[in-house]
């Protein structure tokens, strides 16, 4: 007997992360509202990881922070976790060799001056 199975509920993610993958394309806004960490345990040849974790005003998923968006994050408001809240960031995706990745932009720091008369 052949069996019948609607299959796509297995395809639904009950994940309380905040996925790059569900979301290509879009350009989303985010408020910080939190940061804490997670970890990660070593498997295969990768050591033990323990990488930022972002909360949203407003959102129920949180978002796990890569290396490059952490450094994003640090050059924008500075290395303690207290400085990122009450930041808006953008977030858009880019497809890697891996899968598809979060890019964070910071959306309310100023644009540097720049000096109209040029030295050279």
């Amino acid at each position: 007997e052949e069996l019948k199975v609607d299959m796509s509920k297995f395809a639904q993610s009950d994940s309380k992360d905040l996925k790059a993958a569900d979301h290509k394309g879009q350009n989303l806004k985010a408020t910080i509202s939190g940061v804490s960490t997670r970890t990660y345990p070593a498997r295969d040849d990768n050591p033990e990881q323990t990488k930022p974790v972002l909360a949203f005003e407003g959102k129920e998923k949180v978002m796990v922070v890569s290396p490059s968006n952490t450094k994003v994050l640090c050059d924008a408001y500075g290395v303690m976790d207290s400085d990122w809240i009450g930041h808006e960031i953008g977030l858009s995706t880019k497809e890697y060799e891996v899968g598809t990745g979060w890019i964070i932009t910071p959306l309310d720091i100023e644009a540097p001056e720049f000096d109209d008369d040029l030295p050279f």
